[in-house]
């Protein structure tokens, strides 16, 4: 239980934004470009991790021949295009924030694996610096998630300790390093089920709405 919570942290990509979906569309159009047939299965695993882990591994599993650069190029050039057209807040967080933080003495932090310059793509389609002052990319972190230091480098920055802050993430890689920077952790079912979300950590707590995260902040003093 939190005594006097904070802060708050939020994963964006599958957290603050319903973005999941289209990363793996821009995935399943390079790789037809490339002759190469999938479908989303097949891309889970990839969920939540860096450009710097994703696109080896990427690369790796579909046996994809080019450099990275022209790769990523590709990819991105998809992944924007389909976000000009499709970008949304998962549903309920607008209406959680207006609830829940506004107004309040609550720090809020974005801390995402994404890069700055897609972020700055993000925000020309969606208002999301609106809710978000206090940003940490792929790029400003010491290292990038699942490595507790991007939520590390953000509680720094607010001056919060771990145990006044509550991280809110979805996808595997977010939520080891939530659980590794030892805040608290709750982990929304967007991206993975409630047995997979407790085999990485039995403490998370599971949300399967922004409405249970409501819930939850009613026990907590702030």
């Amino acid at each position: 239980m939190i005594d006097n919570l904070k802060g708050i942290m939020f994963d964006m990509d599958g957290t603050v934004l319903d973005s999941e979906g289209l990363f793996d569309d821009a995935q399943l159009l390079l790789l037809k470009d490339y002759g190469v047939s999938s479908n989303k299965d097949q891309l889970k695993e990839f969920k939540g991790m860096s450009y710097k882990h994703f696109y080896p591994r990427f690369i790796k599993k579909f046996q994809i021949i080019g450099d990275i650069d022209s790769i990523r190029l590709r990819l991105r050039t998809y992944l924007y295009d389909i976000m000009e057209k499709k970008l949304k807040f998962i549903d309920g967080f607008e209406d959680f924030f207006t609830s829940n933080i506004l107004g309040t003495n609550i720090k809020v932090a974005l801390v995402t694996n994404t890069t700055r310059l897609s972020y700055e793509k993000i925000q020309s389609c969606i208002n999301i610096d609106d809710y978000f002052n206090f940003v940490i990319t792929v790029n400003e972190a010491k290292e990038p998630k699942p490595s507790p230091e991007p939520y590390l480098q953000a509680m720094e920055s607010l001056s919060l300790s771990e145990n006044e802050t509550i991280i809110i993430e979805d996808s595997r890689t977010g939520l080891i390093s939530a659980v590794k920077s030892n805040a608290h952790v709750i982990g929304i079912t967007t991206s993975l089920s409630v047995s997979q979300i407790k085999q990485i950590d039995q403490k998370i707590l599971i949300a399967d709405s922004y409405n249970d995260i409501s819930n939850y902040l009613k026990g907590f003093n702030y």
